[in-house]
């Protein structure tokens, strides 16, 4: 028995939130917190107008239902839900006199907020886009060793 309670994971604490303001929420990724009759977790990544804002009021929760369907919630735009994307890379390496040519994928999704239109989704899409098409080409290219001389 011990050794089955040893192999279990989980959280190693519940924090109660309720009947606290937002701003002194003591959040802690390793613990589970007890809002509005749910068990939450707090989320690594959330919504995706928040990702560069820090505080609690910025915070993005999820529950499991019992269903098995993950609920995001974010403390300034409410209920989030999740966009798909795909993003594939293809390379092709020299090295003297050998090639090689390969992909990279990754799929995962992105947290908008619910009350987002298609129109308003695609438009935040597309800036972030080109913000960061433009990142990349302001970056120049990779430094090589002749830089040094």
């Amino acid at each position: 028995m011990a050794s089955a309670a040893r192999k279990m994971s989980g959280p190693t604490k519940i924090i109660e939130l309720d009947g606290i303001p937002v701003s002194k929420w003591k959040l802690d990724s390793n613990a589970v917190h007890l809002w509005k009759g749910r068990l939450w977790k707090k989320e690594k990544v959330g919504c995706v107008l928040c990702v560069e804002k820090e505080g609690n009021e910025h915070t993005t929760l999820s529950y499991v239902d019992d269903a098995g369907k993950e609920h995001c919630h974010c403390m300034e735009h409410g209920e989030l839900a999740s966009v798909s994307y795909s993003m594939r890379k293809v390379y092709k390496v020299t090295i003297g006199t050998v090639t090689r040519e390969g992909e990279e994928s990754l799929d995962d999704f992105m947290l908008f907020p619910a009350e987002m239109t298609l129109q308003e989704q695609e438009a935040l899409i597309n800036r972030l886009l080109d913000e960061s098409q433009k990142e990349e080409a302001d970056s120049g290219p990779a430094p090589s060793d002749d830089d040094d001389d």
